[in-house]
């Protein structure tokens, strides 16, 4: 199953917002103190999580116009510069998004305080038949990816929130500038990515197959990962292709465009602004500023030594 859309309008429009985006994050790797991997856990739950230090730097992203498999949705290529940050390790699973899903009333009352909205219950499983602890979660739609990170960030202290498409193919790359991060063949897929090819026409746990250079697993193939809006009322757009993908949507340029005909099964009137029915190889990966990192290191001293002087 391919899921190819060709959009050309939007391409011209948000290729400038996103590259925007990137000039706000723009400085020399070295402008930041360099970052350290450490593991998150989310408070009040079980779930922990690997967050992975990405060096800045600057690369090509997008694809030229001869590169096989290329679609109209690739952005043209051009030079973008990325500060340090850092992104999940792997795609956020079940064991993390049902933490945000399923919270007693108190919970979401105090949620509700500061500012983060709950989504309702999916119609139907929520796992979708799709296999559940160690497995990424799925079918949720922008807004509630979106939504999700806010709530990661009220409960955990920190600011996370899901990549532009900027950071995200440059983490992707890690430093490569072929079709696909380990080089042109194609055939090498498999060993990196769940798409049509291996991965039994469904998601798979997170981490069986072999990282890219920056340590990021399924960062391509298994589910597609919601990128931030590049700009107002613009679709959303989903990165790395699926397990339903071909090897060509699997490339580190491929890019998705939210549709109408993601959400075309849902029997709710109106349909649900949280859950796509039609989308169950979508997913997320989040990630955090390394500037946010650094201020809140420098913060820590100043609030111990207020505490000291008390």
């Amino acid at each position: 199953m391919k899921h190819r859309q060709y959009n050309y309008s939007w391409n011209q429009a948000i290729a400038s917002a996103i590259m925007a985006a990137a000039a706000l994050t723009a400085n020399a790797a070295d402008s930041n103190p360099a970052l350290a991997n450490y593991i998150e856990k989310i408070p009040g739950t079980t779930a922990t999580f690997d967050m992975v230090a990405i060096p800045g730097g600057t690369i090509s992203i997008g694809s030229p116009a001869n590169e096989a498999g290329r679609t109209p949705n690739d952005l043209a290529q051009t030079s973008a510069t990325i500060k340090p940050f850092w992104m999940g390790k792997c795609e956020v699973t079940w064991a993390e998004y049902s933490g945000f899903v399923f919270t007693d009333k108190e919970e979401v009352e105090k949620a509700k305080a500061a500012g983060v909205t709950r989504p309702t219950k999916p119609y139907g499983s929520i796992y979708r038949e799709r296999g559940d602890k160690g497995f990424p979660a799925i079918g949720m739609s922008q807004l509630s990816a979106a939504e999700f990170c806010k709530w990661l960030s009220y409960k955990t202290g920190k600011k996370y929130r899901l990549p532009t498409e900027a950071e995200w193919e440059y983490a992707c790359r890690a430093g490569s500038t072929s079709p696909y991060f380990w080089g042109a063949d194609a055939a090498k897929a498999k060993e990196y990515g769940w798409f049509v090819d291996n991965s039994q026409a469904t998601t798979q746990p997170c981490g069986k197959l072999k990282p890219n250079k920056f340590g990021l697993f399924d960062i391509v193939g298994n589910v597609a990962e919601w990128t931030s809006l590049s700009a107002k009322d613009a679709p959303g757009v989903v990165r790395g292709g699926a397990f339903t993908s071909e090897a060509a949507d699997i490339r580190s340029a491929a890019r998705m465009i939210d549709e109408p005909a993601w959400n075309a099964v849902d029997p709710q009137s109106p349909k649900s602004i949280w859950w796509l029915s039609a989308a169950d190889f979508v997913g997320l990966r989040v990630v955090r500023s390394g500037e946010e990192g650094a201020a809140q290191a420098e913060a820590k001293p100043a609030a111990t030594a207020t505490a000291q002087n008390r």
